[in-house]
């Protein structure tokens, strides 16, 4: 054997050796199960935010899904409304602790078999960069649910008509009680206008 054919296999056994490493750090970035075994996943800055992620729900009702798995660290608080809808749906779910996890996922819904899902992009879109990307404030997320101004109302049906229907308007009877608008009164807490 010549030296370039030791250094062929010397490259091949290290480009295999790295890929090992590769998918050892992404089972323990993905709670400990392999990256093509993930539907999907939410951060843990995502759950902390209290906002139940309708895209988590559509998940547990995918077939190939088998069980949803959460880190303890985050707080009973923060996961209650997941376990209660897996409960709900009678679907397997695990709280786990993890010293030797990587990264910040907090949550992934699991299936046992392989998924091509390389190329795709397994964490769940944050819900308040849908405001900030149409230049709507952190405040119009943060108050989804509330009652808000007629201002705030178009502002939203306008720039995010998807979300309209999480926000409802104040009526005279809350005028008249002396209700503010939440996002109003945030944004000037924040020093807008």
């Amino acid at each position: 054997m010549d030296l370039k054919s030791n250094l062929g296999l010397i490259d091949e056994k290290e480009k295999k050796m790295n890929h090992i490493y590769s998918i050892q750090n992404q089972k323990k970035y993905y709670l400990g199960e392999y990256r093509e075994r993930i539907i999907v996943a939410l951060k843990v800055d995502q759950l902390l935010e209290g906002d139940l992620y309708p895209e988590i729900i559509a998940a547990m009702d995918n077939p190939k899904a088998k069980y949803l798995k959460m880190r303890r660290d985050i707080g009973l608080t923060f996961l209650k409304p997941y376990i209660k809808e897996a409960e709900r749906k009678n679907f397997r779910y695990e709280i786990i602790d993890g010293l030797s996890y990587l990264g910040d996922i907090g949550l992934v819904v699991v299936t046992d078999e392989s998924l091509d899902n390389e190329d795709e992009e397994l964490v769940i879109r944050d819900m308040n960069q849908d405001f900030l990307d149409v230049g709507l404030g952190p405040e119009y997320s943060k108050n989804q649910g509330k009652h808000v101004c007629n201002k705030c109302h178009l502002k939203v049906e306008d720039k995010l008509p998807d979300y309209i229907e999480k926000f409802k308007r104040l009526t005279i009877l809350d005028k008249l009680l002396g209700v503010n608008c939440p996002v109003c009164k945030d944004r000037k807490k924040m020093g807008g206008k």
